[in-house]
């Protein structure tokens, strides 16, 4: 049942993962806008939310991942919201901001290999 919970928490990293990636780079070729700022800010806000609820149950090494990405997380909503509310921006308008807590590559590669290594070995 665990490793069966554990894949349900990391398949919803994952896709957010996924969704984050390909939000931020649309927001790199599209002018850096908030649009793309506040699809980003939900992937990272719902990765946060499970990685907080299920984090737990991964090996410490994972674990360690995931306090890293959450850190980097936590940075990143705070900045956010700081500058959205300083701007009041709307769609359109460039919202960009320095953040020198940058996202943990290798821990989020670790995270994803293991969904993947469930994935594989969890019949479905």
């Amino acid at each position: 049942m665990k490793t069966e919970e554990i894949f349900h928490f990391l398949g919803v990293v994952f896709i957010n993962l996924k969704r984050s990636e390909l939000a931020y780079n649309e927001y790199k070729k599209n002018g850096k806008t908030f649009l793309y700022a506040s699809i980003l800010k939900d992937c990272n806000q719902r990765i946060r939310e499970a990685l907080l609820e299920k984090s737990y149950l991964l090996s410490p090494n994972l674990q360690s991942d995931a306090i890293a990405l959450l850190f980097h997380l936590d940075v990143w909503l705070l900045k956010w919201e700081q500058l959205r509310e300083k701007l009041k921006p709307d769609l359109e308008d460039e919202f960009v901001f320095q953040n020198n807590i940058t996202c943990p590559r290798n821990s989020v590669e670790n995270l994803e290999k293991e969904f993947e290594r469930l994935r594989e070995n969890i019949p479905r």
